[in-house]
């Protein structure tokens, strides 16, 4: 079973549908402010997908990466949000996250203290950009599906980082 705080008191399990149906009935018992079923067929970040990423962690192993990264970016790892300070850490916590939980309130966080002024997500879907923009209201906060063309994403960077 998987259970991730993210920010704003949101929380996201994933498990079984029948204890998963269990779970939504109590939190709504409990007068839970919303309780959304989310469309996903994949066990992802559970540990049903332990052998996954183990089996990713070792085709990573094939590969080359530069690091550390340009000037004045930063790698924050999803398992926990702490910046990646070598790449065997950073590509032994990016396998881990096929079968570990995501905390996304802290990578989110790791972000604000980065310096992030505006955030792009690039989807599928709204959630995290929902997130920030529901946490951090003053930072500017957009997913790839907001937008028609890549045009238009383009002129939202540009406006918002100032380029």
């Amino acid at each position: 079973m998987l259970y991730t705080r993210n920010p704003g008191d949101a929380f996201v399990i994933g498990g079984g549908r029948e204890a998963l149906q269990a779970i939504a009935g109590a939190a709504s018992s409990m007068h839970a402010a919303r309780v959304v079923p989310l469309p996903v067929e994949v066990a992802s970040h559970t540990a049903r997908l332990v052998a996954a990423s183990a089996a990713f962690r070792e085709s990573l192993r094939l590969v080359s990466a530069k690091f550390p990264p340009a000037a004045d970016a930063r790698i924050l790892s999803g398992i926990d949000g702490a910046p990646v300070i070598s790449v065997e850490n950073g590509l032994d916590k990016l396998a881990a996250q096929i079968s570990q939980t995501v905390q996304w309130s802290n990578c989110l966080q790791g972000c604000i203290e980065a310096g992030a002024t505006a955030f792009l997500e690039f989807g599928p879907g709204r959630a995290l950009s929902a997130m920030v923009a529901d946490t951090w209201r003053d930072l500017p906060a957009r997913s790839l599906d907001d937008f028609r063309s890549l045009q238009g994403v383009r002129a939202w960077l540009a406006h918002h980082l100032g380029s």
